[in-house]
């Protein structure tokens, strides 16, 4: 919990996420051993560019405003598709709800 409480502050102080994208409109995903579906967010360009590597050699890192996030947070949860919050270089990720997510962000 104290990882989620951190990235959450981080977070909303900047008002934004960091992410990893291949090209306009596709993002970075992973997914669990249950081949669960997730984006990963960090919580700065730093962490993001760190995870840039090996099957995310080739991705640009990009930030995104917590409008859009808000926006794009209501498309994810129609798909399914939850948030990894600055998922560890040994695979480790903390699960969020995208439609979670999106009740945390949404009143900024």
């Amino acid at each position: 919990m104290e990882r989620l409480e951190q990235f959450l502050a981080a977070i909303l102080e900047t008002r934004k996420v960091w992410l990893l994208q291949a090209r306009e409109g596709f993002f970075a995903m992973l997914e669990d051993g249950d081949g669960e579906p997730y984006i990963p967010l960090w919580e700065s360009e730093e962490q993001a560019k760190q995870a840039a590597q090996g099957d995310w050699a080739d991705y640009s890192v990009t930030d995104m405003g917590f409008s859009e996030l808000e926006h794009w947070l209501k498309e994810l949860a129609k798909d399914d598709i939850d948030i990894a919050i600055s998922p560890e270089a040994d695979g480790e990720i903390t699960a969020i709800p995208s439609i979670k997510f999106r009740t945390w962000v949404k009143p900024y």
